[in-house]
């Protein structure tokens, strides 16, 4: 077995080969800036995409940086130039995906996702995807608090790409659609929706939502009642979130938008399907009932033939044609309000 000191000189040996077989190389280091302290500013810009009807796509843009997490990021999509004459409404997406799973590129059975909010960009918004953090990262209300911080920081820099974040409006869809009834409502827990030092406030004018969660207290009940089957255990997706039972009265009243609705809350779309075997359609008929009863305007379209995602198993022609529909319907809804 060699000995240490042969070890050691045959490495000595090789970096003055080395150093014989390339003279230059410490005479060539690389420069580069440093800071007199560790530096938690990433300078890593976003990922850019010019799509050919104009809009810019930035993607990946951290927004919230909190304490054992990853960062936050959300895609932003600017309407072309001529478009821009004076600041564009923002529309706020967020995904689905059962609070577990999903992101910011995908949605339902849209296959080319990220195409579809360059088009509505194209109409004149900037389109903010946002990502959140899953409910194996955090609980309830993290997700609620990740859209408000994400809210805040396009405030904050709204000025500079030209976005009336007065105008904004916000669609969900399944789990994203309770974090988006979420955000209709007032803001009870002192974070309001205020700007960035030096930016703008924010209005979110209208709320469109997909097949969702609005109410955890009356979900067992619910689906009982049409004979549904969802899980009850500890695994299942909103015991994930909660970290309780849904039928439990530990369940925190501020998860489910339905109980939260005022005279204050903004008007709402609300689209499902009758076959829903997920979501109890029937969450999406208690959320207008509440709307109704605070004299909030509201619309609600049942659609008889599909279910989660808008699909139909029977007929993919269905599918397409029903999410078509709830797609123009959702933008048709938010123009009204927008371009007034």
């Amino acid at each position: 077995m060699p000995s240490i000191n042969f070890l050691a000189s045959s490495v000595l040996q090789i970096v003055r080969e080395s150093a014989i077989e390339h003279p230059n190389r410490m005479d060539s280091w690389i420069d580069a800036k440093t800071s007199a302290s560790m530096v938690y500013k990433d300078a890593m810009p976003p990922w850019i995409v010019e799509f050919d009807n104009g809009v810019t796509l930035n993607g990946a843009m951290p927004y919230a940086r909190i304490e054992g997490y990853r960062p936050v990021t959300l895609d932003l999509y600017l309407p072309p130039s001529p478009r821009r004459s004076s600041p564009s409404p923002l529309l706020i997406y967020i995904h689905g995906g059962g609070w577990r799973r999903g992101d910011s590129h995908r949605s339902g059975v849209f296959s080319d996702f990220p195409r579809l909010l360059a088009e509505i960009a194209a109409r004149g918004y900037a389109v903010a995807s946002i990502n959140y953090r899953l409910s194996a990262e955090v609980r309830w209300p993290g997700q609620l608090e990740d859209a408000k911080a994400a809210l805040n920081y396009l405030a904050g820099i709204a000025e500079d790409l030209q976005i009336d974040t007065t105008n904004t409006y916000v669609w969900g869809v399944s789990a994203g659609a309770q974090i988006a009834a979420s955000l209709g409502n007032p803001w009870t827990d002192g974070n309001s929706p205020a700007a960035e030092p030096g930016g703008r406030a924010v209005t979110i004018q209208a709320v469109a939502v997909w097949y969702g969660v609005f109410c955890f207290q009356t979900l067992p009940y619910q689906a009982q009642l049409l004979g549904l089957s969802l899980p009850q255990h500890e695994l299942a997706p909103e015991s994930q979130l909660l970290r309780y039972l849904p039928d439990s009265s530990d369940v925190p009243k501020g998860a489910s938008p339905a109980l939260e609705v005022s005279n204050e809350t903004a008007p709402t779309l609300i689209l499902v399907g009758r076959k829903d075997e997920k979501v109890p359609y029937l969450q999406s008929i208690q959320l207008a009932h509440a709307l109704a009863a605070a004299n909030v305007p509201h619309q609600l379209t049942v659609y008889p033939d599909v279910g989660h995602s808008f699909i139909c198993e029977q007929d993919s022609t269905i599918t397409h044609k029903t999410n078509l529909e709830a797609l123009n319907t959702t933008i048709q809804f938010f123009d009204a309000r927008a371009f007034d």
